[in-house]
């Protein structure tokens, strides 16, 4: 299938209509910061990304977790279901860091006794502010019954990728999920990659994620290609 009208761009992609109606092509656009001295000399991060993506859409879906991805459909696209996003994500955290550590004190990389699952209302004009259940229903954003889908499709998401990163000598510090629905059924959207979740080497604690770019610490497309590598082999 070939990539039709463009539907929606962010900061990182693009969703592209397909000649079917309910599924669509989700393409990875950012490239590294040109400030990477190394970025110019190794792989795009489309390609990255997208691997990265799909090799975890994959893996998660070996544990029935449903998501909305169909296939890798070229070096810098998925095809994945049209959903109707929910403009809900939800939040884990295992260990404390960044926002965490600002608004409650928790000293930074504190091994969390039980994970933290956060409701944040995706709007950037309000700054993501984070909600309750009582918000979602006040909003008429959401129902009791898709809040409860989408934290357990979470928590269990956290379970297996945590697992899965340990596996790579990696520790998920935490991660951010969006969900949407297609036929009354809730699948976990978007896309799974460096960019949403934070993530260090067991040993050297070195970060592997997004977290270099906003922090501008680091060379971010030497992290990206490292992660990969592990992420894949």
């Amino acid at each position: 299938m070939r990539r039709g009208r463009l539907l929606y761009e962010g900061h990182s992609k693009r969703v592209l209509e397909s000649a079917d109606a309910d599924k669509v092509f989700l393409e990875f656009k950012s490239d590294f910061p040109a400030r990477d001295k190394h970025a110019a000399n190794g792989p795009v991060k489309p390609m990255l990304a997208v691997q990265i993506a799909a090799h975890i859409f994959d893996y998660l879906q070996s544990f029935r977790i449903p998501t909305h991805y169909l296939g890798l459909h070229d070096e810098s696209a998925l095809l994945v279901r049209r959903l109707d996003m929910i403009p809900i994500a939800v939040v884990v955290r295992n260990i404390a860091g960044g926002a965490l550590c600002e608004r409650y004190g928790v000293t930074e990389g504190r091994e969390l006794d039980f994970p933290i699952v956060e409701l944040v209302y995706r709007s950037q004009k309000f700054g993501y502010p984070m909600i309750n259940e009582s918000h979602v229903l006040a909003l008429g954003v959401s129902t009791p019954e898709e809040v409860r889908t989408t934290i357990r499709i979470a928590t269990k998401t956290n379970a297996v990728l945590r697992s899965f990163m340990e596996r790579r000598r990696f520790r998920l510090v935490d991660i951010w999920l969006e969900f949407g629905r297609q036929n009354g059924e809730v699948f976990l959207g978007d896309a799974i990659f460096p960019d949403v979740m934070r993530i260090f080497d067991v040993e050297s604690h070195q970060l592997h994620d997004g977290s270099l770019f906003r922090l501008g610490i680091g060379e971010f497309a030497d992290a990206y290609a490292a992660l990969h590598k592990r992420l894949l082999a």
